[in-house]
């Protein structure tokens, strides 16, 4: 996955997302199924940022809550409208999303999926930057809610997870500095499908990497500088690519967790 250049356009009623492809993203604000759908679009059905839906007729949709709509139009992608849409479901269900009035499945090709998987990481790497992944959102129920405190702001945490090593400090809400030296699981750790290809963990661990590149030695994978990210998954997305709950990884020199000391109790 590299970086992307997009164009975006706002006229007050739907943002638009030019792609270097020549395909581009409509994002609507819309609960209802009577926005516009031209052939071989491809529609997002959202609540709350939750993919609902994805589908690429509208006669489909039931009863169903949502409150955005992103339509796709694939037309720089050399690929059927119904295999596309075949790879989104598929990947979509493969991170636990349980999507609704799903179309009748197709097989797809090898030489199929692969074309389909590279058109996607356009597509998605450029809805990431508006907060939408195609993934299943992680809730979190009261028990397990976390809020950060001034207290915990000079804690050094530390993660010794799967080869990957850092010191990591909570010092804002949305700031996690992870100090000089920390070591970083390789590109070429990265967890693949079952048919070799690079999932989404990859996407979101190399955007991060990507903005970070002069902060770490790609040889060695040892950060050269302290790197400040935003929340504890972006912490674990970067050094090992996620995959675990690091809110029980995070341990300070007591032997207490993140979690631990900044769970937030039911009331």
């Amino acid at each position: 996955m590299k970086k992307i250049t997009f164009s975006v356009t706002f006229d007050g009623q739907k943002t638009l997302i030019n792609l270097p492809s020549g395909s581009h993203l409509q994002l609507l604000d819309c609960n209802n199924n009577r926005f516009k759908l031209n052939e071989n679009e491809i529609f997002f059905l959202l609540n709350k940022k939750q993919i609902k839906m994805i589908a690429a007729n509208q006669i489909l949709i039931p009863k169903l809550e949502f409150e955005q709509v992103i339509i796709l139009n694939p037309s720089g992608y050399d690929l059927e409208t119904l295999h596309l849409t075949q790879y989104l479901v598929e990947t979509a269900e493969s991170t636990g999303l349980k999507l609704a009035a799903k179309p009748e499945p197709v097989k797809l090709p090898p030489n199929i999926y692969n074309a389909c998987a590279k058109a996607a990481d356009e597509f998605l790497l450029a809805l990431l930057a508006f907060g939408i992944k195609l993934e299943k959102k992680k809730f979190v129920s009261p028990k397990a809610q976390h809020r950060w405190k001034k207290a915990i702001s000079d804690i050094v945490f530390h993660v010794d997870y799967q080869g990957a090593k850092a010191d990591i400090i909570w010092e804002k809400s949305t700031e996690m500095r992870i100090k000089k030296g920390a070591k970083m699981l390789p590109d070429s750790e990265c967890p693949k499908r079952a048919d070799g290809s690079l999932g989404l963990a990859w996407t979101f661990t190399k955007t991060l990497r990507d903005e970070h590149k002069a902060q770490f030695d790609n040889k060695n994978w040892v950060t050269t500088e302290d790197i400040v990210l935003r929340s504890v998954n972006d912490v674990s997305y970067f050094l090992y690519f996620a995959g675990t709950n690091s809110w029980l990884l995070f341990i300070d020199d007591k032997g207490r967790s993140i979690h631990e000391l900044t769970v937030v109790s039911p009331k």
